[in-house]
C-alpha cells in the first residue's frame, strides 16, 4: 500500500460505495442498444473503478467515447493513445505511475461506437446517443465533484464548455467555471492530423503548463 499523500483528498468510503453503485448501474445500461444505435458485441458501457486505496479523485478526464481496446479490456486509455496521454500528463506534473490513481475517467458516451466507414478512426456518437448517455456524465460529475476537468477532443470540449469554433481556438488555454478548472485538449490518437503541426503541439505544451500549475497549487 502506498503512503497517503498529505495533500490529496483522503479516501472516502461513502464516495467509493456510491461510485461502485454508479458503475454497476452504468455497466448494465443498454439504452443505445435498445434504440438500435449500437450492434457491435464489444459496445458495452465502460466504467472506471479507480485504483485500490487511491485518494478520492480530484481530476476528471472526459473523452469522446471508449476505443475498441478500452472496451474489450474494460480499462480506458489502455492503448497507444493512452501512452501519448501519459507522456503529456507527465509534463503536466502527473507521473505515469499516478495516471490511474489521480484521475477519474469518463466520456461523453460510454460505449464503443464502432469504426467510421472507410476510416481508421471511430464513429462520432450521434446527438441522440449523446442525449441518452448525458445523465450518466452529469451524475458522475455531481458524485466526483472534480476540481480539474480535462476535456479531450472537440466533442468533450463542446459538451462541457458550449460552442467553440475549433481545437486551435481553445487548446493551450484554460477556463475556470464555478470554481472548477477546465483544460481543453486534443484527442491523443495517432489518427489525428491536427497533432502533426508544430504550432498545435506547442499549444498542447501550454496546456500542460496550466495543468502543472494547478497540480502544484492544489497539491494534487
Amino acid at each position: 500500500m502506498r503512503e497517503a499523500d498529505p495533500f490529496s483528498r483522503p479516501l472516502d468510503r461513502d464516495r467509493e460505495r456510491r461510485l461502485a453503485d454508479f458503475n454497476a448501474r452504468l455497466r448494465a445500461c443498454r439504452k443505445c442498444h435498445a434504440a438500435g444505435f449500437l450492434t457491435e458485441v464489444e459496445s458495452v458501457p465502460v466504467a472506471f473503478d479507480g485504483e485500490e486505496d487511491s485518494p478520492a479523485p480530484r481530476i476528471l478526464l472526459i473523452g469522446q467515447a471508449p476505443g475498441l481496446r478500452g472496451s474489450m479490456s474494460g480499462r480506458p486509455w489502455s492503448g497507444p493513445a493512452g501512452d501519448r496521454l501519459r507522456a503529456w500528463f507527465e509534463e503536466g506534473g502527473i507521473p505515469r505511475a499516478d495516471f490511474w490513481r489521480k484521475i477519474h475517467f469518463a466520456a461523453v458516451t460510454r460505449c464503443y461506437p464502432g469504426r467510421l466507414a472507410g476510416s481508421k478512426g471511430d464513429r462520432l456518437p450521434s446527438p441522440a446517443e449523446r442525449a441518452l448517455c448525458r445523465p450518466w456524465l452529469d451524475e458522475l460529475i455531481a458524485l466526483v465533484e472534480p476540481e480539474v476537468v480535462l476535456l479531450l477532443g472537440l466533442l468533450a470540449i463542446r459538451t462541457a464548455l458550449g460552442p467553440v469554433p475549433s481545437l486551435s481556438s481553445v487548446v493551450g488555454t484554460a477556463r475556470v467555471v464555478g470554481g472548477v478548472r477546465y483544460l481543453p485538449l486534443p484527442h491523443p490518437s495517432g489518427v489525428s492530423r491536427w497533432l502533426n503541426d508544430p504550432p498545435n503541439l506547442e499549444a498542447v505544451a501550454r496546456g500542460m503548463t496550466h495543468l502543472k500549475g494547478w497540480v502544484e497549487e492544489l497539491g494534487i
